[in-house]
């Protein structure tokens, strides 16, 4: 079942971002920042949660009144064959094209050469990239999905 996050939720979202994220190739959200974000109007956190436990996230972030800014998804390794990331992420699609926004912007690892044919199989576009993004160094590519 797919809902929208709340403060609830922030000690198992917390132990999913630890689990899901390694520190040397991304940065981690930590609890502080996670209830922060849930507390924001600018904030759309959903959940995929499972006979009461989450099992995954999709975070989107309102820019401004045109722009979207899907921020991160994880999901559990023993959930990841599933569609459950899939609906997670139409759901912050959902959510844009719902409340009118223009575009869709997000980044990936520039060597994330699977994920950058997903999203692009998607509609999006490489719009910039941004060197050293990550904490190990490597650049990202920004994308753009237009409505």
């Amino acid at each position: 079942m797919i809902r929208l996050a709340n403060e609830n939720d922030l000690d198992e979202l917390v132990k999913i971002e630890n689990m899901m994220f390694d520190d040397k190739y991304y940065y981690k959200l930590s609890k502080q920042e996670i209830f922060k974000l849930l507390a924001k109007k600018s904030t759309i956190m959903y959940i995929w949660e499972i006979d009461f436990q989450i099992v995954g996230y999709a975070l989107g972030i309102i820019v401004n009144k045109k722009n979207l800014w899907f921020n991160s998804l994880a999901v559990l390794k023993q959930w990841q064959s599933t569609n459950v990331a899939k609906e997670l992420f139409k759901s912050i699609e959902l959510y844009s094209s719902t409340n009118s926004f223009d575009s869709v912007i997000l980044e990936i690892r520039n060597d994330n050469k699977a994920l950058l044919r997903r999203y692009k199989g998607m509609g999006y576009c490489e719009w910039k990239q941004i060197p050293n993004y990550y904490p190990d160094g490597c650049s990202a590519i920004r994308m753009l999905k237009k409505r």
